[in-house]
Order: C-alpha cells, then sequence, then structure tokens
C-alpha cells in the first residue's frame, strides 16, 4: 500500500491543477518568441534540449537529490537552500525559483504534508525571505517527506519543469496540445537516458540563451509571465 500510496501523491503533485504556481514563470521563452528567436515546435524543442534540460540536469537536479538526502533535517536542508541562493546567478530566475518553492511549501503545508509547515515557517523571516524556498531544494524534501524514492524525486521534479515549459509555449500561441504532448514524448526520450547517468557532484549551469532572455524581458502590462 505505500508504494501505492506514494504513487498517487506523485500523480497529485504532478497534476497541472496542483498549484505550485510555475504557470506565471515561462524562463525566457516569452522574450525569445517576441524577438522572433523562436517561432514554431521545433524551436520550441530545440531550446529545450539546449537550455532548459541542460540546465536542470547540471543545476536543479543536483539539489533535488541533496534535499532528498537530507531525510527531513531542516538544519541539513537550510544549508542546501544557502548553497542553491549562493550559486544562482541570475536574480530572476532565482526569485522565479523561490516563488515557485515557497508556493509549493504553502500547498503541502496545508494539505499536511510532514514537515512542510514547520520549514515553511523556518524561512518566514523577513531575513530569509530573498534567499531560501528554491524550488529543487523543496522539491527535493517534498519528495522525501511523501515517501518516494530519489529517482521518483528526480522524474516527477524534471517532469514538472518540462510540462511548465511546453504550456507555456501553448499560452503563447506556439504550440497545440497535441505538438505540446508530442514535444514531451520526444525529449523524455532524452531526459530518461540522462537520468541514467549519476547526479552531478557539484552544481553548475550554462544555459545563456534562456538566462539572457529572461534578464532582457520587456517591462510593461502586456507580458503573460513573469520571466
Amino acid at each position: 500500500m505505500a508504494e501505492i500510496l506514494s504513487l498517487l501523491r506523485l500523480l497529485q503533485c504532478n497534476d497541472t491543477s496542483f498549484p505550485s504556481g510555475a504557470f506565471a514563470f515561462s524562463n525566457g521563452l516569452e522574450t525569445l518568441v517576441h524577438e522572433g528567436r523562436v517561432r514554431d515546435p521545433g524551436g520550441i524543442s530545440d531550446v529545450i534540449e539546449t537550455q532548459i534540460l541542460p540546465r536542470w540536469l547540471s543545476f536543479d537536479r543536483y539539489f533535488v537529490g541533496r534535499a532528498f538526502e537530507c531525510d527531513g533535517d531542516v538544519d541539513l536542508i537550510a544549508a542546501a537552500d544557502r548553497q542553491c541562493h549562493l550559486n544562482s546567478t541570475n536574480a530572476d530566475l532565482a526569485r522565479a525559483s523561490r516563488r515557485i518553492g515557497r508556493a509549493l511549501l504553502n500547498v503541502h503545508g496545508k494539505i499536511g504534508t510532514q514537515g512542510a509547515a514547520d520549514y515553511k515557517a523556518r524561512i518566514s523571516s523577513d531575513d530569509a525571505m530573498e534567499r531560501a524556498g528554491y524550488e529543487p531544494v523543496v522539491q527535493g524534501f517534498i519528495s522525501k517527506a511523501l515517501g518516494l524514492d530519489r529517482q521518483q524525486a528526480e522524474v516527477a521534479a524534471l517532469n514538472s519543469t518540462l510540462m511548465s515549459f511546453v504550456s507555456s509555449a501553448v499560452r503563447l500561441g506556439k504550440l497545440g496540445a497535441i505538438e505540446a504532448q508530442g514535444i514531451v514524448a520526444d525529449i523524455a526520450v532524452m531526459a530518461a537516458r540522462r537520468l541514467e547517468a549519476p547526479s552531478p557532484d557539484s552544481p553548475s549551469s550554462f544555459s545563456p540563451l534562456a538566462d539572457i532572455a529572461v534578464m532582457r524581458k520587456a517591462s510593461g502590462g502586456a507580458n503573460l509571465f513573469a520571466t
């Protein structure tokens, strides 16, 4: 029963109706579309393959794993959060990650996921507001609390990132719903192969096209997304 329950919770937390707040962020895609750098489904696939997936594998994956191995110890989780903060070089992406992570903590606290409310309280001070609650850290921590294994935690976190990105493309009118699912299916083969390799020993990221697009986001009320 425990294994079945863990799988049900995994599906629940990765359903598009789960209020993670990730829908508000496009990871630079909105800018790339507005500037004409991404025009069609092929362009979406290219950005995922060269920017989104590599960054997740070399950066987010490390922190999902580190937080998972903390086994619910809030002091160790807080240390992982600090490391994530220190290694986050893009202020806009860091802000987005904290907003999503804190939204996840808030929901899981309200539905009774073990430890979520305690960690939310731990990082709710004004002093911690700008340097804690990062999405991959919260994902790893929550996955452990839900009884998932580490591989399931990584798969869940990566799936969330991929689905959020293609959902942004659909909202921007660059993909139809079926095209989006086709891209995810194609990327899944590559992602599964990459996940078979060991997690990195230290975090790193190099996704200049997406990172610069996030920083170059046009200001004003016409934007659909915060990044």
